[in-house]
């Protein structure tokens, strides 16, 4: 009797065993389920002077009226104190075909509610909105260790828009370039010019950084690869409360499900109407260590006048349309 009893316990056990097995690996999301959830929310962004000159780059729609999340270098350029004025954001299509003048069908006009050089992030908002938007969720980034999976959504230069790629975390790194409360991840996820500001990605798609910068060369000249950074999304969250977007608190959260996208709390405080202006992170300390990133985001990372000039001939249709549309009613 006690010799069955013991072996009518085995199967109970490995059940049970099953069952822990089935739960947690079944929270993974696949790269093509992680591309289908969250690359809606990803936008592509355009900023310029004037026709010619400018860069691209990426964001993240992280609230329902068309708040962004971005890198604050895709707008300001070296040795300028103010930001670009010209700023179109562009909706994933329903279909990226790989002809740009469709897939930048979708296009928006954009201004920046805030941004802070140092920690090189800024909140864009898309105006006029007349559609429905996904929203990309943040994750903890304090969850989150070496040899994790990592996804990243982005138009890398020469590369397509509304690419994934795919990767682990490499390393963390505290308070990068001196610059204190700066802190990223390392990563093996391929990211390039045009991919700034873009969501790097946990097996949940949820947003656990910004990426951010790369390193391509070291001072000897010889090449590096697969070094690219994103700022941890625990630093954006701490920057986001601070300029007045209350997000719930990723200390809150229980540790067992610390890992599920974080939603905006539904209290969140009135946002001031005030002009744009930078919002100061902590002055950085003398620079000891050696930079070895390089912001993703240079002058011309896209052709800009064959963009621009696709994006004035989808405005000349779409004026045309319009023309034959009041042109229809007034006949009925």
């Amino acid at each position: 009797m006690m010799r069955n009893k013991r072996l009518g316990i085995v199967p109970l056990s490995i059940i049970m065993i099953g069952f822990w097995i089935l739960e947690h690996s079944a929270f993974a999301l696949t790269p093509k389920e992680i591309y289908q959830r969250v690359s809606p929310g990803v936008v592509f962004i355009l900023a310029s002077e004037g026709r010619g000159t400018g860069s691209g780059g990426t964001g993240s729609i992280i609230r329902e009226d068309g708040i962004v999340i971005t890198n604050a270098h895709i707008f300001i350029r070296k040795g300028s104190s103010r930001p670009m004025s010209d700023i179109w954001v562009f909706l994933k299509p329903e279909e990226v075909t790989g002809n740009p003048k469709r897939d930048l069908a979708r296009r928006y006009k954009g201004e920046i509610v805030a941004y802070d050089r140092e920690l090189d992030l800024a909140l864009v908002k898309i105006k006029d909105v007349d559609v429905p938007l996904t929203q990309v969720g943040f994750g903890d980034s304090e969850q989150i260790v070496v040899g994790d999976q990592a996804y990243a959504i982005g138009h890398p230069e020469q590369g397509g828009l509304w690419s994934l790629t795919t990767g682990v975390i490499s390393a963390h790194r505290s308070n990068y370039g001196g610059v204190k409360g700066k802190n990223l991840f390392q990563t093996e996820a391929s990211i390039n010019r045009g991919n700034s500001g873009g969501p790097l990605l946990d097996e949940q798609a949820a947003m656990i950084g910004i990426n951010s910068m790369i390193a391509r060369k070291a001072k000897d000249g010889l090449a590096i690869t697969a070094v690219n950074f994103a700022i941890k999304s625990r630093v954006a969250l701490g920057w986001l409360n601070r300029v007045g977007y209350r997000f719930a608190s990723v200390e809150a959260i229980p540790s067992e499900t610390g890992r599920k996208p974080l939603k905006e709390e539904a209290q969140r405080v009135k946002e001031p109407v005030r002009p744009v202006k930078e919002a100061p992170s902590p002055k950085p300390k003398p620079l000891k260590e050696e930079k070895k990133g390089k912001i993703l985001t240079e002058k011309n990372p896209f052709n800009m006048d064959e963009l621009i000039a696709g994006m004035e001939e989808m405005e000349d249709v779409m004026e045309e349309m319009r023309g034959k549309i009041k042109e229809f009613k007034r006949r009925r």
